[in-house]
């Protein structure tokens, strides 16, 4: 079995699309770094960091009012001598603390993720600063280059080809007259595509952290997003990195299916990459149906938004992210089940 492996894994990476296609990840990352450059220059002077906390606002005789008081007093032009202020790291716990005890029970954990957020920059006497029109290094990082689709889309891609090409090359009834069975024959091809996931990863991750050091400053080792909490660009780029090796593992074996049911290349391609961004148009409708029919919270198009549910996102139908992981895993084993029960019943006479 190990030797089959090697073999399928030396037959993809003899191909030189397989390293093309890990040199176009990396032109993605960069082009995106250049791209957050850009927008954080306006007229060519690159915008200035602010301090970021609570914001509070005071009206003409110094007292705390509500937001909307603030802005139905500017609405109304009677704001004069009205003013904002945002708080330390320190007394931003605090208001968040007194908001938490009045919040609807749905807001609490937001409003505990803002808690512990700032907790750890007023632990360290520092101020966590912000920009309204760019990422930070450490956000570029934590987001992987916001290309983590691109690298699922080239596992999809490999997933696709490699057992629909061994059809149209004419090469899959020398493979099934070696001596393995055609289950061994489909998991070591599995294998291979999981392990070209790994590759894939490991390029995203590292080609992310290097270009993310052409942006703005920034602490990695300080919490990057009030969404996550406490948790640094370190711990949020590892998190998203695993949440998206599963989908990536998700989207392999749909296109696993479609590999071993087709004999072209480019239909396996094809239907496979139109199942995966048609999941992101559906993505959009599935809030209002999952408002009306709970069940519908399972549909594999919603449980594909897992990592917006671990950069803190959640999505339709209050899933946990062990929950959605969970239903992937499911959805996993129908699909290589399906694959493996198709091509042990495969005519291969034609091919």
């Amino acid at each position: 079995m190990m030797h089959l492996i090697q073999n399928e894994f030396q037959k993809l990476f003899l191909k030189k699309s397989s390293w093309i296609m890990q040199l176009i990840l990396i032109v993605m990352v960069f082009l995106m770094t250049m791209l957050m450059l850009m927008i954080s220059r306006v007229d060519g002077i690159a915008e200035k960091p602010q301090p970021q906390g609570v914001t509070t606002y005071l009206n003409a005789e110094g007292q705390q009012i509500s937001k909307d008081d603030y802005l139905t007093a500017q609405s109304e032009k009677k704001a004069e001598g009205y003013s904002e202020k945002v708080l330390s790291p320190k007394d931003s716990v605090t208001a968040l603390k007194a908001a938490k005890e009045n919040a609807p029970k749905t807001e609490q954990d937001s409003i505990q993720k803002q808690i512990d957020y700032y907790q750890v920059y007023a632990d360290k006497g520092k101020t966590p600063m912000t920009s309204s029109s760019s990422m930070s290094g450490p956000e570029f990082f934590a987001s992987l280059g916001t290309v983590q689709m691109i690298a699922s889309i080239l596992v999809a891609v490999v997933a696709s080809v490699i057992v629909a090409s061994e059809f149209s090359g004419g090469t899959i009834k020398l493979l099934l007259a070696r001596p393995y069975s055609r289950s061994q024959i489909l998991a070591s091809k599995f294998f291979v595509v999981l392990l070209y996931a790994v590759i894939t990863s490991i390029v995203l991750l590292i080609s992310a952290f290097l270009f993310s050091l052409l942006l703005s400053g920034g602490n990695y080792l300080l919490p990057v997003s009030q969404d996550l909490g406490a948790m640094n660009a370190v711990q949020a780029a590892l998190l998203l990195l695993g949440s998206n090796f599963i989908l990536m593992t998700v989207y392999a074996s749909i296109a696993f299916l479609f590999s071993s049911v087709v004999r072209s290349q480019a239909l396996a391609v094809g239907v496979s990459l139109g199942v995966l961004f048609s999941g992101s148009v559906l993505t959009a409708l599935l809030p209002i149906a999952i408002a009306k029919y709970d069940w519908m919270k399972w549909i594999l198009f919603n449980l594909l938004n897992l990592n917006s549910a671990v950069s803190g996102q959640p999505i339709a139908g209050g899933l946990a992210v062990w929950q959605i992981i969970a239903g992937l895993f499911v959805y996993i084993i129908i699909f290589l089940g399906l694959s493996f029960f198709i091509f042990k019943k495969r005519d291969v006479a034609l091919s």
